[in-house]
């Protein structure tokens, strides 16, 4: 074998490792909106309701449309800022609130796409870490609320297995667990790990519990994602509704 058979091997050996090499640290592409199947669950007392529908997120602003088709055609809006919008497609009303509790930076969307999984929004609504430890390769924070604020709940409990966040639990000031959260079925939606399975367990003042089992499927990302419902617009005759007073 000549001496430049033997140099043109090399060349094309060194291309090809380096276009491998490449390949292997390709940046993803941010997720800058996303739409998922969804699919629901709420047992109470021996009776349960299913929830069917779409849900669509877009970073910018915080914009999230729900489009429910089970147990009634709606359309959900909320942003950011807490603007909420609940259209009942076949009544053609409208309900408008506005109000911190609201907002989509509330929502789970924005603590996974948004990197808020560490706290999961915690710091931003006014608790503070009290105690961190390892049990069996989780790591189990214990968060409170700081000090001059008012809350209705006394604390915090969240285990991360992995980076990844698998339970929550609030407890009223009464010390007495109020809700429970489990997230579970993690799958990778670009570079983030998302739970595609959470369920809920809402305890009322007798003990009762209402679980909420939340499934979701056929994940589509920024250009995948049809925006007809981020763009959606309310038809401007439809009926405002004022809240309920409780």
């Amino acid at each position: 074998m000549t001496s430049l058979l033997k140099m043109r091997i090399s060349k094309g050996f060194v291309l090809c490792f380096l276009l491998f090499f490449q390949s292997s640290f390709v940046i993803p592409v941010p997720v800058e909106s996303i739409s998922l199947d969804m699919s629901a669950k709420i047992l109470n007392k021996g009776k349960y309701v299913a929830v069917s529908g779409q849900v669509f997120y877009k970073k910018s602003g915080g914009l999230m449309v729900t489009k429910f088709l089970k147990p009634s055609e709606s359309v959900t809006i909320t942003n950011a800022n807490g603007e909420m919008k609940i259209y009942d497609v076949k009544a053609n009303t409208v309900l408008q609130m506005q109000g911190l509790d609201f907002s989509s930076d509330n929502s789970f969307f924005y603590y996974f796409l948004c990197g808020k999984t560490q706290d999961m929004g915690l710091k931003s609504t006014g608790f503070k870490l009290e105690s961190t430890k390892i049990e069996d390769g989780m790591v189990v924070t214990q968060w409170v609320p700081e000090k001059g604020g008012t809350n209705e709940l006394s604390r915090i409990e969240m285990v991360h297995e992995k980076y990844k966040p698998i339970y929550m639990a609030l407890y009223n000031v009464q010390k007495k667990v109020i809700k429970k959260t489990y997230y579970t079925n993690y799958n990778k939606i670009q570079d983030i790990s998302f739970p595609l399975n959470i369920t809920e367990f809402n305890y009322d003042i007798k003990g009762d519990s209402t679980i909420t089992r939340r499934l979701y499927s056929n994940v589509k990302t920024n250009k995948e994602v049809d925006e007809t419902y981020l763009n959606y617009k309310i038809p401007s005759n439809a009926k405002v509704l004022a809240p309920s007073k409780k």
